[in-house]
């Protein structure tokens, strides 16, 4: 898979933080299809795509799935508070059709946003708000299946000047990660650090044993910057557009909410560390803890590790490829790597 942190910035801030392509890593099979035919393109992408690496385009006009969910029910509820009841009736949309689209301008007029009916990464900030993360377990959204997406806090979020983001296991049969995780999930962060451990961020793919969600969706292929790479049925199928999926969108929401200065994504079986922004100052630092090499890997587009070193340079990523199985005593160092970086950075 790939990886790569930062912080997920609202207001103007979000639209000055723009940087050049960054490498980030991919799992064994991404790096194995480099040498396979190309992929399948789909026949019919059902959302359009913002094609620019590092784009911030969350939802525009034709696209589907969860995010315009959360975009209608935003929708709502500033129309209740600014109207005493929403200009829609029905049920919730799962289509960006265009009487959403007239809202979202609604209320881009309403905020002195640049009115153009695209919810980009500021118009969804000032929308939908991201949630506090308070300390112990957070349930963060459900999946597919309906499963509880949860991030455990560890330390005090809200005043820890070091908070970095652990994810393990996007990707349903990449999970030897996990007890690093748990390791520091046990642990007592020193002063000034807090942990946010995203252990299971795809729990039906882990149930599964699978790469993709319920849906067959990468959600390594399913963020900001996505673009229509392949068809359903291929283990990196994108999705129907960027945050299509349940899954992709709490992914989103805990990067808004926990605002990591460093993010670290642990994944099989490239058996590397990769980085981007920041992260490149403590990739070998990282490497010389855990015995594993650097390696600059590619980067691809919909990937968490492309949006987030593209959008924030200045945050330290990496990505950690463990190989498969992993030894005992390279949980141990990757372990005592992971706290090295989170007190240093």
């Amino acid at each position: 898979m790939t990886s790569a942190g930062a912080l997920l910035v609202t207001g103007g801030a979000a639209q000055a933080a723009q940087a050049q392509p960054a490498q980030v890593a991919q799992s064994a099979s991404a790096a194995a299809a480099a040498t396979q035919p190309a992929q399948q393109a789909p026949s019919a992408p059902t959302a359009p795509a913002d094609t620019r690496v590092g784009g911030t385009t969350v939802a525009r006009a034709g696209s589907v799935g969860a995010i315009v969910s959360s975009i209608d029910r935003a929708l709502r509820a500033s129309e209740i508070r600014n109207f005493g009841k929403p200009t829609r009736t029905g049920a919730v949309a799962v289509h960006f059709g265009p009487q959403t689209q007239d809202r979202v301008k609604s209320f881009q007029r309403r905020n002195k946003l640049p009115v153009t009916g695209v919810v980009d990464e500021r118009t969804y900030n000032l929308l939908r708000p991201a949630t506090k993360l308070t300390r112990g377990l957070n349930t963060v959204g459900r999946s597919v299946q309906g499963r509880a997406i949860q991030v455990r806090v560890v330390g005090n979020l809200a005043t820890a000047k070091r908070r970095v983001l652990l994810m393990g296991c996007v990707h349903g049969n990449e999970c030897e990660g996990v007890p690093v995780l748990r390791s520091i999930a046990n642990s007592t962060p020193p002063a000034g650090v807090a942990y946010v451990i995203f252990t299971y961020p795809n729990p039906d793919g882990r149930t599964a044993g699978t790469r993709g969600n319920a849906r067959g969706v990468d959600l390594n292929r399913n963020a900001i910057g996505w673009q229509p790479a392949s068809a359903r049925g291929n283990p990196y199928y994108p999705g129907t557009g960027p945050l299509s999926e349940p899954e992709s969108v709490a992914i989103h929401d805990v990067f808004r909410a926990a605002r990591p200065t460093a993010f670290m994504s642990f994944h099989q079986a490239l058996r590397c560390i990769d980085f981007s922004g920041r992260g490149k100052q403590w990739a070998g630092t990282y490497a010389r803890i855990s015995g594993l090499p650097v390696k600059e890997l590619s980067a691809y587009r919909g990937s968490i590790g492309t949006w987030v070193g593209n959008r924030y340079p200045s945050m330290v990523s990496l990505t950690v490829e463990l190989p498969r199985p992993v030894p005992a005593w390279m949980i141990d160092s990757n372990i005592a790597a992971v706290k090295r970086v989170a007190t240093r950075h």
